[in-house]
């Protein structure tokens, strides 16, 4: 009963009347996530790893206006490979891809089917341990060991304003202690629509992921009428993140 109650708490229209506290407490937080996706054509994940090892000291915030970190992010099994970055604001993501960087990288004749997501973040992440530029992050590269991201996307009726309502009376349940694992959630709205939702999670380990998902909370919420989750893509994180103004770990 406990679980559904705050599932309700999330996203029930009914508990997002109280205009008083939108106009007190801003809906967006000033970070912005770009993620991208791409897939290799005729390149080893050898190959990639020293590309990756080679291109990582360019993706820290002296070389790239306005970052505040990239973590390098890969699934094997899909052979999906990319990045997550957090900037200070759309402005500078922008500007990134509008960058010689960013062209030289979307030349490279090895790196194809490229995917960019530009995400706007809400006021509560930073609750959820989920604002980069407040959160505990770690250059040891022995702390990206095992680290993992989920990164979901979701379909809802309710406005901006009421999900940063529903966020921010209930983003404390998101902790260490709940879910075993956990390091922290930047919840998230995409930025050329207005309906779609959902939030970049990192986790200590796969299995910390995996068990996160079969929990009663997510099913509660993934079952939820009106709540069409379309995106439920995981990644593991590569140690070179480390060099990119570190990767987060637990509170």
């Amino acid at each position: 009963m406990k679980k559904i109650i705050i599932t309700i708490c999330f996203f029930m229209l009914a508990a997002c009347k109280n205009s008083k506290s939108e106009n007190e407490t801003p809906i967006y937080a000033d970070e912005a996530v770009l993620i991208v996706n791409y897939k290799l054509e005729n390149m080893t994940l050898e190959e990639h790893a020293e590309l990756g090892a080679q291109v990582a000291p360019n993706f820290v915030s002296d070389s790239i206006p306005g970052l505040l970190g990239k973590s390098f992010i890969g699934n094997v099994d899909r052979g999906v490979f990319g990045g997550i970055y957090y900037f200070e604001n759309e402005q500078f993501v922008s500007e990134y891809l509008d960058s010689e960087l960013w062209k030289g990288v979307v030349a490279h004749p090895n790196l194809v089917r490229f995917k960019t997501e530009v995400f706007k973040t809400f006021n509560g992440s930073k609750i959820a341990n989920g604002e980069h530029k407040s959160r505990k992050t770690s250059t040891d590269p022995n702390d990206s060991e095992g680290l993992s991201v989920l990164v979901v996307n979701f379909d809802s009726q309710p406005t901006e304003a009421d999900i940063s309502k529903m966020i921010l009376e209930g983003a404390t349940v998101f902790n260490n202690e709940k879910f075993p694992g956990f390091i922290g959630k930047t919840f998230i709205s995409k930025s050329d629509t207005n309906n779609v939702f959902g939030g970049v999670y990192f986790f200590e380990s796969m299995s910390s992921i995996e068990n996160y998902l079969s929990t009663d909370f997510w099913n509660d919420f993934e079952t939820s009428e009106g709540i069409n989750v379309f995106k439920k893509d995981t990644y593991g994180v590569a140690s070179i993140s480390t060099i990119s103004n570190g990767v987060p770990v637990s509170k």
